[in-house]
């Protein structure tokens, strides 16, 4: 019966970060899905690439930089990474701020949805920026926008000029910053966020798949006319949910 929810459920909300409109961060992963993409097409047909994903867990963008990709790392915790990942993956226990790799080794770091999480964005920002190679390129994302999410390990949100602020202090240049949506997606992803993600009577996050599938009509509507109102206002750089970034080691 679990097994036949959980298809359900997949069939209808998509496999993360495929997400559907039904989903409650379909304008969230949309918008990251959608800067990644755009990003790997310059590097189709150039030679393959040693990436390193920094707070990875199950690699979920694996897919996309797979045919650019010489040898690609994850590091994470233990705990967060598959036990049996039968990928092209080589899983590195790690944190962001200490990474397990020599000076100038890598062609492409990911950080995505990473630097709220860190004890120290500065450190983890300068360790990717000392693993890269002269020329490599640092990719991430960041929530400016968002309800508090894996708590307690949930420190903080961040500005276009934040960012660009942070990696310009750590050697980084030719940045560039992408927001992801307006105000309207943004008030979507508080409201479903919020109400799916919560705590229940002191304990971590949980996720109800029922509640979630219930529910979905609601949710598409919200997304939907979210949606509509963005293309209608246009208002794309004072609010949205979250920042994507593409920075140059030179």
């Amino acid at each position: 019966m679990r097994k036949l929810i959980m298809s359900i459920y997949l069939l209808i909300m998509g496999k993360h970060p495929y997400n559907t409109i039904f989903s409650y961060n379909y304008h969230n992963i949309r918008g990251i899905l959608s800067f990644f993409k755009k990003l790997v097409v310059q590097y189709q047909g150039a030679d393959k690439k040693i990436i390193i994903d920094v707070g990875g867990g199950k690699s979920p963008y694996f897919k996309i930089f797979e045919n650019i990709s010489k040898k690609y790392y994850v590091v994470d915790f233990k705990i967060a990474m598959p036990e049996n990942e039968d990928r092209n993956i080589i899983q590195i226990e790690g944190i962001a701020e200490k990474l397990n790799f020599n000076s100038e080794f890598a062609d492409i770091i990911m950080s995505n949805q990473v630097l709220e999480h860190v004890s120290d964005e500065r450190l983890a920002v300068k360790e990717a920026h000392r693993v890269l190679r002269k020329g490599g390129i640092f990719i991430g994302s960041a929530p400016h926008i968002s309800p508090i999410h894996l708590e307690p390990y949930d420190y903080r949100r961040f500005t276009s000029f934040g960012i660009i602020k942070l990696l310009e202090e750590n050697g980084f240049s030719n940045i560039k910053v992408e927001g992801n949506g307006g105000v309207f997606k943004a008030v979507a992803l508080l409201l479903l966020m919020d109400w799916f993600l919560y705590k229940n009577k002191g304990k971590n996050q949980e996720f109800n798949i029922a509640k979630h599938l219930i529910f979905a009509p609601l949710t598409f509507f919200i997304n939907l006319t979210c949606l509509i109102a963005d293309k209608i206002f246009q208002n794309k750089h004072r609010s949205p949910s979250n920042y994507c970034w593409s920075a140059v080691k030179q």
